[in-house]
């Protein structure tokens, strides 16, 4: 019988906090979404999903999960967006604590610092484990690679953090069998997931733009992010009128062809605005690389984001 998304997250999940030593997966902050490698998973019923390798810290382990089960996590990078962007999956509800009691494969959330999945085969009914990431083996937010202590990830029984609520499954999600490689098929050494812009990305390619390299795209307008919104952190955001934007865009906003400043693709300088994203995306399809079935459409979804990597490893933002 093939097994559920729902169940299939349950078990990565466990894989995950389970598998200790320097090859396991331990705490860190810094390479949290990976380390541009992957690792083979076996399911229960000889199902196989691939995941990416390396450390975590608690949200980042329950994401990378998600999607290594085919899950599209959209904009989610942290606790603070978690239950937004994962309610737009239309496999989840949010349920405050004390309505109803966690099954397997729910998310525990406090929206400002911690996440954690329930993994017992009964739920909360019966005793409650939950799975998590915790803290590295110097008791600080990054360590030596892997869970060199058994507790960096780890399996407990059910405490009160306290929760804001639980993101619960609305069904099982589709099924699975098989080889499911997508994580892989979107990984690259350098860049890790390539269908998600982060730090690696911003380094790379202010390297190739000959900019500050510090993996920042600083001083982000919040209006902007409804539009640049597949991203694993390293965006810089602020109320609009208060983010004074970023060199490296204003770099790549002169090497994809728009306005001379002071206005570039119709708003300001340094922004990743829907102007902008048009523009880049305009000009990576005419360099012959695909955005997906929407085109310029100016959101910078995951579509753009693997066509930016192939950019990047051709060196076209190079002057």
């Amino acid at each position: 019988m093939a097994i559920t998304q729902r169940e299939a997250f349950a078990q990565v999940m466990e894989h995950l906090v389970t598998h200790d030593g320097g090859s396991g997966h331990g705490y860190s902050q810094y390479t949290r979404m990976g380390d541009g490698t992957t690792e083979t998973v076996t399911l229960s019923d000889g199902t196989t999903v691939t995941v990416a390798g390396g450390d975590r810290d608690c949200s980042s382990a329950v994401i990378t999960a998600l999607r290594a089960v085919g899950v599209n996590t959209y904009g989610a990078s942290y606790t603070g967006n978690m239950v937004e962007q994962l309610l737009k999956t239309g496999l989840f509800g949010w349920r405050k604590m004390g309505v109803k009691s966690a099954q397997r494969g729910d998310i525990y959330v406090n929206k400002r610092c911690h996440t954690a999945v329930c993994v017992s085969p009964y739920g909360s009914a019966r005793g409650d484990l939950l799975a998590q990431f915790s803290i590295s083996e110097k008791g600080t937010i990054s360590g030596t690679k892997g869970d060199q202590t058994g507790r960096e990830s780890n399996i407990k029984p059910y405490y009160s953090y306290p929760w804001d609520g639980t993101l619960y499954w609305l069904n099982d999600g589709k099924t699975l069998s098989g080889s499911n490689t997508e994580v892989a098929d979107n990984t690259d050494t350098d860049l890790g997931d390539t269908r998600y812009w982060g730090p690696k990305f911003t380094r790379a390619i202010q390297k190739q733009l000959g900019t500050t390299v510090d993996g920042v795209v600083s001083g982000q307008w919040l209006a902007n992010k409804t539009h640049f919104w597949a991203t694993d952190g390293g965006i810089e955001w602020a109320k609009t009128g208060k983010g004074v934007g970023s060199d490296m865009v204003l770099a790549l906003q002169k090497k994809v062809g728009c306005k001379v400043y002071p206005e570039f693709c119709g708003v300001q300088a340094r922004q990743m605005n829907s102007g902008t994203i048009v523009q880049h995306q305009r000009w990576l399809i005419a360099n012959g690389i695909s955005c997906g079935p929407d085109g310029a459409d100016g959101y910078h979804g995951t579509n753009t984001n693997v066509a930016v990597a192939e950019a990047i490893r051709r060196g076209l933002y190079k002057a």
